[in-house]
């Protein structure tokens, strides 16, 4: 059963994840992404992780879109802007994780013709470390 502090943060996660969930995102490559949903999760050692998932369906590896190599620091970007302003309205968070997708896909769902690209970062004062 969960408490009244349990609901609370809930409903802050759902009405923050439906609030983002209009927003494109100019990245500084010039890639522009939509956000898809929002995910706060305490691991088993108790720390709390934030997984901020966006799509764009110009990424990949095929010619014409564009891989990885070209976004890696889009995923800084995101961490240190929407991933640091995100993790302090959820509070207390250790890890944000940044998922860029081709195509919407559910949370542990295989998709073998999917394409994810995944930054994980340590929150620091300085900003986002990546891991």
């Amino acid at each position: 059963m969960m408490d009244l502090r349990g609901a609370a943060l809930a409903a802050a996660i759902l009405l923050g994840g439906q609030a983002a969930a209009a927003q494109e995102v100019t990245l500084p490559s010039g890639l522009v992404v939509s956000f898809h949903d929002r995910i706060v999760e305490v691991q088993s050692d108790g720390e709390t992780w934030l997984t901020l998932r966006y799509i764009s369906p110009r990424i990949g590896a095929e010619d014409g879109e564009v891989g990885y190599d070209e976004i890696s620091a889009d995923l800084d970007a995101l961490c240190e802007t929407q991933g640091r302003a995100e993790a302090a309205e959820a509070g207390a968070v250790q890890q944000v994780n940044i998922t860029l997708m081709d195509r919407a896909i559910e949370r542990g769902t295989f998709d073998p013709e999917a394409t994810m690209f995944i930054g994980a970062y340590l929150l620091a004062d300085t900003g986002c470390v990546w891991q």
